[in-house]
């Protein structure tokens, strides 16, 4: 597995033959390094060593099992809790979620090695898969920016409030269910994602449809892996917590004889869940049990939708329309 490692000594020979390796392929994003960074490279990077000393700087490699390198990883200008997150990644690691989790990856080690509260990082307009890593590592668009002559967008990412379920997080929890024995299909946010088959957007939980005769299991299998109930509006639902990895919002069914679900609301009414809406989806390429599109649009009906539900309903509706049109 990959390894995120801070920038040494030892990483010179490699890292240079990532950037000659790379080079034609990183000029078609940002400006061309130069002949001049070639020749002087061990100067510069012993700049770099003793830059990152000063503590105004964090570099970091992401390094493959074989010793060669997929990407860089950088956090630079670092003051007041803030810090400039930059990175670039090797064209052959391109398709490949290494972005994505680089990205994941040294977002935690601000928050929780630095101590930075705030990251910023940008993009350009003419690299939409950095934009979309950007968008589903939890960074908001703040406005444009010229980068190297090109239009682009600059991104915030407030590390203090990183409470969001991570796609790891999302496989620990559907694994140990699993391991006990209790079925769960997932809606919400996370639903909508597998349906999509990639992640679209930071999730804050994991909303989750138990059979009501396993509910007590999978409570006791998730305060096995640290979560504690939080609200308990049992038989409607009930919600756990775990403090930096996120929330899991249980909503248990009851099974008629011909395969539909039922759960009870607050009002004393009940939520049919049709047998047909029971379906499967994609999450960090692995199959999971999730509800269908057609489900997930009447869940998200009837009540105001915020901006994240706004976002939600487009990407249904377009997969409604995909559906309908064959």
């Amino acid at each position: 597995m990959p390894e995120l490692q801070r920038l040494d000594a030892r990483h010179a020979p490699a890292l240079l033959r990532f950037e000659r390796e790379n080079r034609a392929y990183f000029a078609r994003f940002v400006p061309d390094r130069g002949d001049d960074y070639f020749t002087g490279f061990a100067a510069r990077h012993a700049e770099l060593l003793a830059e990152q000393e000063t503590g105004r700087c964090h570099f970091h490699l992401l390094v493959d099992d074989d010793g060669s390198i997929l990407g860089r990883f950088n956090l630079v200008d670092v003051a007041d809790g803030s810090a400039e997150l930059g990175y670039r990644v090797a064209e052959r690691a391109t398709g490949r979620g290494v972005a994505q989790d680089g990205v994941r990856r040294v977002c935690e080690l601000a928050r929780d090695a630095y101590g930075l509260r705030r990251l910023v990082a940008s993009a350009a307009l003419a690299n939409p898969a950095s934009l979309a890593v950007l968008r589903r590592s939890g960074f908001t668009p703040t406005g444009e920016v010229v980068l190297g002559g090109q239009p682009g967008l600059r991104h915030v990412r407030d590390l203090a409030d990183a409470t969001g379920m991570s796609a790891d997080e999302v496989h620990r929890v559907l694994d140990r269910l699993a391991a006990a024995g209790c079925p769960a299909w997932i809606s919400g946010g996370w639903g909508v994602d597998a349906l999509v088959g990639e992640q679209t957007r930071p999730h804050r939980d994991l909303d989750l449809a138990v059979p009501a005769e396993h509910e007590s299991a999978a409570l006791r299998t998730l305060a096995q892996l640290g979560y504690v109930v939080e609200t308990d509006w049992r038989p409607v639902r009930v919600e756990v917590v775990a403090d930096g990895r996120g929330r899991v919002d249980l909503h248990p069914l009851r099974f008629d004889e011909a395969g539909d679900g039922h759960q009870a609301g607050l009002d004393g009414t009940s939520l049919r869940w049709p047998r047909e809406s029971f379906t499967t989806g994609t999450i960090a390429g692995r199959p999971v049990d999730c509800i269908s599109v057609d489900q997930q649009l009447l869940f998200h009906s009837g009540y105001e939708p915020r901006d994240v539900d706004r976002e939600d309903l487009a990407l249904l509706r377009r997969l409604a329309a995909t559906v309908r049109n064959g």
